[in-house]
């Protein structure tokens, strides 16, 4: 009897990173991994080491032709990068790389469905998503919170919503990422889940930078959106759909209870002013965009500027 081939599967490049990441996160705690001093110099290793490290190279090597042909200039741009570190035997950077490599574009942030107002919103972090997620409920207590799913997935399980209102609010990109920086970076410093979820995982990201350190390092490959977390995510990829449609109704931050008052004219809901929630006092004073950072911006959210109709800070 003849037996037919199975289908090859290909894995996401992505999924492959994460899962050789966290292999190789397990290899290192269980000292499988090359010893460094505390400089970062690898140490002299025994001929067991010495064979365990030409494994780990081999699969390094594997990780960084699988990104190599990647239909994602960011993850072409880090194969290049961890296979420079690999040749020079630098496991530190090469580990980072890889960690960076398995980071999705996050796109799951908060919806909310009402079909008493028949409307859809779209969070935006970082532009009063929690003031306007406890205003809708406040107004339509049936409202549905949806987290964890792009906008395309909400339409696709919900596809009345695609005949609702949809609106979001956007804000000045110097002024979004400024405010990331001054929030992220600063409970990272103080908090270290903080710290394993926004700084970890990112090649070249640290808690000792300056604001404009961060907007230099959101200009390189790590920093893209290849990669991004949801709080430095451009905004156009947060609200718009994957064929580009933005929301009915575009808000702004710097307008924002002009604009909030127009949604609920616009839905026939109680107008109520927005609550002041998750206020935070700026803890990095001085380092607001000058010349040079607002041009790094304007280069990397340059769809953002677009899309909000924003000039210079």
């Amino acid at each position: 009897m003849r037996t037919q081939a199975l289908p090859r599967v290909t894995a996401d490049t992505h999924d492959v990173a994460r899962l050789l990441g966290r292999a190789l996160r397990v290899a290192g705690r269980c000292g499988l991994l090359p010893v460094c001093d505390t400089a970062g110099r690898r140490l002299p290793a025994r001929i067991g080491a010495v064979v365990r490290r030409r494994a780990l190279d081999r699969l390094l090597d594997h990780l960084a032709r699988r990104l190599a042909v990647s239909q994602t200039s960011e993850h072409r741009d880090l194969a290049a990068s961890l296979a420079a570190a690999v040749r020079v035997e630098d496991y530190r950077t090469a580990l980072a790389l890889v960690h960076t490599a398995g980071c999705r574009t996050d796109l799951g942030a908060e919806k909310m469905v009402s079909r008493r107002y028949r409307f859809l919103w779209i969070c935006n972090p970082k532009v009063a998503s929690r003031s306007i997620i406890a205003a809708l409920r406040a107004a339509d207590p049936d409202v549905t919170l949806i987290r964890g799913r792009t906008l395309d997935e909400v339409l696709e399980r919900r596809p009345e919503a695609k005949g609702y209102f949809s609106f979001a609010f956007v804000r000045h990109p110097c002024d979004r990422t400024f405010s990331c920086y001054a929030d992220k970076h600063s409970l990272a410093l103080r908090d270290r889940d903080a710290w394993r979820w926004f700084i970890e995982p990112y090649h070249g990201l640290s808690t000792g930078m300056s604001f404009g350190e961060f907007c230099r390092w959101l200009n390189t490959p790590s920093g893209s959106d290849a990669f991004a977390d949801r709080h430095w995510l451009s905004q156009h990829r947060q609200i718009c759909t994957l064929d580009g449609r933005l929301p009915d109704f575009l808000g702004h931050w710097e307008n924002l209870d002009a604009d909030w008052r127009a949604v609920t004219e616009r839905l026939g809901m109680p107008y109520r002013d927005l609550p002041r929630l998750n206020v935070k006092p700026e803890e990095h004073p001085g380092e607001w965009p000058d010349a040079t950072t607002a041009a790094l911006l304007r280069r990397r959210y340059a769809e953002d500027f677009r899309v909000g109709g924003y000039g210079d800070p």
